[in-house]
């Protein structure tokens, strides 16, 4: 089975056009858009890329796994020289949701032949812009919900163009309740990430369990940057029975990232690791709020400009970035204890994000400029 949380936001489609010269094709399987061999978050990324192109439709086309003959190819291809007719997964002749739902979704996971690499890009820490996995909570009791958020990029390292990406999470799920891995992107209008676009998370728990996948891709050929922000959280419900043992460990780690920005081009990301201890030992409980979000309150909120920042603890590193996670220049003056103000003073209207650090860890509260 695999679970899928969606959204499509469509714009105008411009048709770009790659120079191709013509070769004998290769059997086409439906859902392995870049014909690598296997059908995963990857092909979403090659779908964006080819989103709304059309061209021949292909002769006795079905979406059944199995090789099917190209009779003819597309004028156009992907960088790595796979043709645009191998996106038209339902053979209908428009690259479109269609392909998603028809074929990637229903053939997801599966393989044919030898497989190829599919280009991931896993940077080192300092080099490259971050993906950050950070939990509600570092330790909770049996029975917990606990979300695992997800952010790409930092005010350091932004990720400079953004066009789409595909990342591949390992995680242990002996301990969590049935059913209950989830992922759930950032809302139009929140994220970072805007425009014309699809998200689309891949969960098998029958065919590869401890796996999933998410991919989001733009699909109008435009890339976007330089950025950072959350893309989205994971939702978990821990098991309610510890066998054997006072406490224990739920994992969740990236194992692999594919971005890619302006011109297709591939871009290195660093990977990230987070656990959640599962304990009714009260000692561990009670450090578990340090990494927790700190106690901090923002007013007015929505504000013309202006506001108060309350911090119980010593704010640093406070920084405004827009919807896009772009940095708004802001002056902070200190007053009573724990207690700021804050001038945003020429940023135009709209959702912003403040985002800071405190001993307690880091924070991120929404604001409206209005």
């Amino acid at each position: 089975m695999v679970k899928k949380t969606f959204y499509l936001f469509l714009a105008a489609v411009f048709v770009g056009c790659n120079s191709w010269n013509p070769v004998v094709a290769q059997p086409l399987w439906p859902g392995d858009v870049n014909n690598n061999g296997i059908v995963n978050a990857v092909d979403l990324v090659y779908l964006g890329q080819a989103f709304g192109v059309a061209g021949p439709p292909r002769a006795g086309a079905s979406t059944e796994w199995l090789a099917q003959d190209v009779s003819t190819l597309w004028g156009q291809a992907f960088p790595n020289g796979v043709n645009y007719a191998y996106a038209d997964c339902d053979g209908n002749g428009i690259i479109d949701i269609n392909d998603l739902d028809s074929c990637i979704e229903d053939n997801f996971g599966r393989t044919h032949g030898a497989l190829q690499p599919d280009g991931f890009s896993n940077g080192s820490s300092g080099s490259a812009p971050p993906a950050q996995l950070l939990p509600s909570a570092t330790a909770v009791e049996p029975g917990a919900v606990v979300d695992i958020g997800l952010s790409l990029g930092s005010q350091n390292f932004p990720v400079s163009s953004f066009y789409g990406i595909a990342i591949l999470f390992s995680y242990t799920p002996e301990f969590l309740d049935d059913d209950s891995f989830e992922f759930e992107f950032e809302g139009e209008g929140s994220g970072w990430i805007q425009g014309p676009k699809i998200e689309y998370f891949f969960h098998d728990d029958d065919d590869a369990p401890g796996k999933a996948q998410i991919a989001i891709t733009r699909t109008d050929r435009q890339p976007q940057g330089p950025g950072f922000g959350e893309v989205g959280k994971f939702s978990i419900v821990i098991e309610d029975i510890i066998v054997g043992l006072e406490a224990d460990t739920f994992r969740l780690q990236i194992d692999s990232i594919l971005l890619v920005g302006e011109a297709f081009n591939t871009y290195a990301v660093v990977p990230d690791s987070t656990a959640v201890i599962i304990t009714r030992d009260s000692a561990l409980l009670g450090a578990s709020s340090q990494g927790q979000e700190p106690h901090v309150k923002i007013y007015p909120n929505p504000t013309s400009g202006s506001f108060f920042l309350e911090c119980p603890d010593k704010a640093s590193s406070l920084h405004l970035a827009d919807a896009l996670g772009r940095a708004i220049p802001l002056s902070v003056r200190p007053m009573n204890s724990g207690f700021y103000e804050v001038n945003t003073s020429g940023a135009p209207p709209g959702l912003y994000w403040l985002l800071g650090r405190t001993d307690k860890g880091s924070f991120r509260k929404k604001i409206v400029i209005h």
